[in-house]
């Protein structure tokens, strides 16, 4: 049954999945994925079926759409494929992907109106003025970037009952907590896929953004360690080994401890090593 739906929804974006690479002269950010790609190489990913069904099925309701995070236009390509019909703003803060791809989509479809914002997502949401019935956000994965995000959202929502799917949800927990026990929550949906997404809905009301505000912040000052300490700490070890034992040395542990040991500890440790 998987592989069905599977087979059904690459068939249905095959031809422009691959229209777009062409429009982007066959290149692509390697190592940064998207909907469609794991980022090592330009080739359909199955194992995020679920997160792009979710984004299809969520998203061909509606009319008009705000997303944060363009890239190559993948999660466009979805929507449009679910509503061809659709309007789509879109914000990136690089054009190199996003614009010809953006260009690419809106020859395919005709009916559809799309508009690329170039720029800031916090800066860009400022300036506008149209009303959107859902929002798309995978830009910046920084959790407070992601918070700035959904406030200036809120005021662009056409009505109380705001419709958001955020991408990459597991990098994103304290905004997750922070929604879920704000706001009454209307729609959940968590699907079980590769670098997963969420969607959810929720109502909108004064003391609720407080509430989501004021929360927000707080667990934010207690994750401030894992976000500023925690890469800090390990750069200095980095630099520790490199400057005490020297690069090539590490690399050789790492290598020795890799075809070595078996233990999950370890392996990480020799990954490491292996490619200080």
């Amino acid at each position: 049954m998987k592989k069905n739906k599977y087979l059904k929804f690459y068939k249905k974006i095959k031809k422009n999945f691959y229209g777009i690479y062409k429009a982007c002269d066959h290149k692509f950010f390697y190592s940064c994925g998207s909907y469609l790609i794991n980022g090592k190489s330009y080739k359909y990913d199955k194992a995020m079926l679920n997160k792009q069904l979710l984004l299809y099925n969520t998203a061909k309701k509606h009319k008009d759409i705000l997303e944060i995070g363009v890239y190559m236009g993948h999660s466009i390509l979805i929507m449009l494929t679910s509503n061809p019909k659709m309007n789509v703003y879109g914000i990136d803060i690089d054009r190199k992907y996003a614009l010809p791809s953006i260009n690419y989509l809106q020859k395919k479809f005709p009916k559809s109106k799309l508009k690329f914002f170039e720029g800031d997502s916090i800066l860009m949401l400022k300036t506008l003025k149209k009303k959107f019935d859902f929002f798309h956000i995978d830009g910046d994965h920084k959790t407070i970037k992601i918070y700035k995000e959904i406030i200036q959202c809120t005021r662009l929502t056409k009505n109380k009952n705001m419709k958001i799917l955020f991408d990459d949800v597991d990098m994103m927990k304290s905004i997750e907590i922070s929604l879920l026990k704000s706001f009454k929550v209307k729609k959940y949906i968590k699907p079980i896929s590769k670098s997963r997404n969420l969607y959810i809905e929720i109502i909108l009301n004064k003391k609720s953004i407080l509430k989501f505000k004021i929360l927000f912040y707080y667990l934010h000052f207690l994750d401030i360690p894992r976000i500023y300490v925690m890469p800090f700490s390990k750069l200095l070890i980095r630099k520790f080994l490199i400057l005490i034992f020297g690069k090539k040395i590490c690399n050789y542990f790492g290598k020795f401890i890799l075809d070595n040991f078996t233990n999950v500890f370890l392996i990480k440790f020799g990954k490491k090593l292996n490619n200080i």
